[in-house]
């Protein structure tokens, strides 16, 4: 096609399928093309020569765009830009993940986002006719991709719907379940475990949408499944590999919350996850796990905020079985009541501190820092903390039994209901 010669609409016709529109792009540009979904998974592409760039066949091979090629896109502030406007935009070099010159566009629905067309500029620049005319592919692409968004909807909300029979323990055969799996043609994650976040809000269909692509383009993890409700956000992943422990998760977790605050701005997002398990009637298990961390993390900012797994809680298991023994068989320890009336009476504060100084392992300077007083003034409370309540603050199984009374006697005030 001649430099300077514009077609009127060489895309508007119907297509059979996006193999047939990638190639007529590639025929209409004279070069290399590629179409994503809105979490680039790649949908179509056409052919190239042998000097294509790694980026490209990368994105072939594994049918996605590697994740370090998205996260250099998104720090050089590609993919931000491609989501605001519908204009083609070019892109240089970026040598150091393969990926040589590109012009891509976003494929759009008024202001939602579909996907994407990539074109490889080869041996020269694309024409501004030739921009123009990539303009028009966009639209056209349009169309095909709603058709794909709405049979993938229609698949999700049937996998939707086993989920959460598995997070609600409708099935308890695991035959049985590993047959639904296979009935929906979908490969059963083995081990698996339930991820759960939550949001300080609700979670509307923009924020979803935001979710979604992240949790698809990290790749850091395999997921299954997933879902919303209200501010909760539910995960059914499964490690790349089996022999990977809940680190992989952790790790995910806290890539999450980072990323999420860093690429969207939304921010007091909380995230754990469950025991991994093997056994598919174990899926409410281990979403009713990663939900008490969530509660517990949130009675417990302090003390657990760096806690992501029920495995982590630690003696913090236990807390609520403790709280019901105790609320039927009513006990209160004996140096603290002192200490209570103590601190009312003279109006101070030594049961703050003896807790401080219990949860910084009895180290003063610690201790000190956190309670913002000089060593000397903190020794003296320890003092008197020891006469009035008649504690031996070196004995470990009386500081263990105040730890646990001071943890259940903060949870019960912060769930009297419990």
């Amino acid at each position: 096609m001649g430099e300077d010669r514009m077609e009127k609409d060489p895309f508007k016709r119907m297509f059979g399928s996006l193999e047939e529109l990638v190639d007529q792009i590639r025929g209409v540009l004279e070069c290399p093309v590629t179409i994503e979904d809105v979490n680039h998974r790649l949908l179509a592409y056409s052919t190239h020569d042998d000097q294509t760039d790694t980026a490209r066949i990368a994105t072939i091979i594994s049918r996605k765009v590697p994740e370090k090629v998205i996260n250099r896109l998104w720090k050089e502030r590609v993919i931000p830009q491609l989501m605001q406007s519908g204009e083609p935009l070019r892109i240089p070099k970026i040598k150091e993940i393969g990926l040589g010159n590109r012009v891509a566009i976003s494929i759009r629905n008024h202001n939602e986002v579909l996907g994407y067309i990539w074109a490889v500029e080869e041996e020269s620049a694309l024409t501004e006719n030739k921009l123009k005319l990539l303009k028009l592919a966009a639209q056209s692409a349009r169309t095909e991709l709603l058709k794909l968004n709405a049979q993938k909807k229609k698949r999700v909300e049937g996998y939707q719907d086993f989920f959460w029979e598995l997070l609600t323990g409708h099935f308890q055969d695991h035959k049985k379940i590993k047959e639904r799996f296979e009935d929906l043609n979908i490969k059963p994650p083995s081990p698996f475990a339930v991820l759960a976040f939550q949001f300080k809000e609700e979670i509307t269909p923009k924020i979803e949408q935001k979710i979604i692509y992240l949790i698809t383009t990290s790749q850091k993890i395999n997921i299954t499944f997933y879902a919303a409700m209200e501010n909760e956000f539910i995960i059914l992943a499964a490690p790349p590999e089996p022999a990977l422990s809940e680190k992989i998760f952790i790790e995910f977790i806290q890539f999450f919350i980072d990323q999420m605050k860093t690429r969207f701005n939304i921010r007091h997002i909380s995230g754990a996850t469950g025991t991994i398990y093997d056994r598919y009637e174990k899926v409410e298990s281990s979403y009713q796990e990663a939900l008490k961390v969530l509660r517990l993390k949130e009675q417990f900012t302090e003390e657990i905020q760096h806690v992501y797994s029920y495995q982590q809680l630690g003696i913090f298991r236990y807390l609520e079985v403790i709280l019901e023994k105790k609320r039927k068989e009513p006990y209160e320890h004996p140096a603290i009541e002192k200490l209570i009336k103590y601190d009312t009476e003279h109006r101070t504060n030594l049961l703050a501190t003896l807790e401080a100084f219990i949860d910084h392992d009895s180290n003063v300077s610690d201790t000190a820092k956190k309670l913002h007083v000089h060593m000397n003034t903190l020794n003296y409370r320890l003092k008197r903390i020891t006469d009035i309540g008649k504690v031996d603050l070196k004995n470990t199984n009386t500081k263990l039994s105040l730890y646990l009374e001071l943890k259940i006697r903060r949870m019960e005030k912060k769930s009297p209901h419990l």
